[in-house]
C-alpha cells in the first residue's frame, strides 16, 4: 500500500517538474543534463517549505536562498545537490542532483500562488511526503552508485506538519532504515518560541534526534525577521 502510495506521489510530483519545466525560459535553473556522469562526492536532498505562511518573508527566503547556494558550493564544492519545494506535495526543483552553482534562483513571481503566473505557492505543508519520497529518491540513487554515495536529506520549513498522504508510522521506519545506512538529516524550523514543543513531537514522531538532527531557529513577534531567516539558511548548509 505504501508502495503505491508513494508512486502516486512521484506521478504529482513528476507533473509538477513538468509544468515548472516549462517554465524554464524565465526560471535559470542550470540542470545538467549530464548529471549522471557526475562522479559526486556526496548527494544532497534539500527541501524548502512552500506553503502559504513563507510568502511573508519572500524577500528574505530569496536573499538568504543565494547565500546557502554559495555557501554549499564553498563548503560542499564536490556534491549534488536536489532541490525540492514542498507545499500539498514536494515537487523537484531540478531534474536531478546539480552542482551548487547550478542551483535554480528564487524571485518575486514564485511567491506567488501557483496558476498565478510564476507562483509555486499552496495551501499545505507535506513535510512526512517530503521525507518519504526523499528517501524513496536515496535509495534510487544509492542503488545506482551501488551505495557508494554518502546522502543527507534536509528540510527548511515554518508551522507545523499537516496534510498529505502519509503520516508518521509510514516514514519513521524508512527513516531508521536510512539511519542503518549511513544517510544523514536534518531539519531546520523557523517558529514562533511558545511552538518549540510541537516541532520536537514532530521530529521524534518521525525518528529524527532533537539533539543532532533539529535545528530550530525561535522568534517571539508575528513574522519572523532577517535575522531568523540568517540563522535558519546558516544551519541548513552547515553540517
Amino acid at each position: 500500500m505504501i508502495e503505491n502510495g508513494v508512486q502516486n506521489l512521484l506521478r504529482a510530483a513528476a507533473d509538477r517538474l513538468a509544468s515548472i519545466a516549462d517554465q524554464a525560459n524565465d526560471w535559470v535553473t542550470g540542470v545538467d543534463p549530464e548529471w549522471a556522469s557526475h562522479e559526486f562526492a556526496g548527494l544532497d536532498i534539500v527541501g524548502i517549505d512552500f506553503s502559504t505562511s513563507i510568502m511573508q518573508v519572500a524577500a528574505h527566503v530569496i536573499r538568504d536562498w543565494d547565500r546557502y547556494r554559495t555557501q554549499v558550493e564553498a563548503l560542499r564544492a564536490d556534491h549534488g545537490v536536489w532541490a525540492f519545494g514542498v507545499n500539498c506535495v514536494p515537487f523537484p526543483m531540478t531534474r536531478r542532483p546539480v552542482s551548487p552553482s547550478k542551483l535554480p534562483r528564487f524571485r518575486d513571481v514564485h511567491f506567488q500562488r501557483h496558476g498565478h503566473g510564476r507562483g509555486l505557492i499552496e495551501v499545505g505543508s507535506a513535510f512526512y511526503d517530503y521525507f518519504r519520497v526523499a528517501l524513496e529518491y536515496a535509495q534510487e540513487m544509492a542503488r545506482e552508485r551501488e551505495g557508494r554515495v554518502p546522502v543527507t536529506i534536509s528540510l527548511l520549513c515554518d508551522g507545523f506538519p499537516n496534510g498529505g498522504l502519509f503520516r508518521a508510522e509510514d516514514v519513521r521506519p524508512e527513516v531508521e532504515a536510512a539511519h542503518e545506512r549511513g544517510v544523514r538529516f536534518k531539519l531546520v524550523v523557523f517558529v514562533q518560541t511558545r511552538y518549540w514543543r510541537n516541532v520536537s513531537q514532530f521530529t521524534e514522531s518521525i525518528g529524527l534526534s532533537i539533539s543532532e538532527e533539529l535545528e530550530v531557529v525561535s522568534y517571539d513577534g508575528a513574522v519572523p525577521d532577517g535575522h531568523t531567516m540568517d540563522g535558519s539558511f546558516a544551519s541548513l548548509s552547515h553540517f
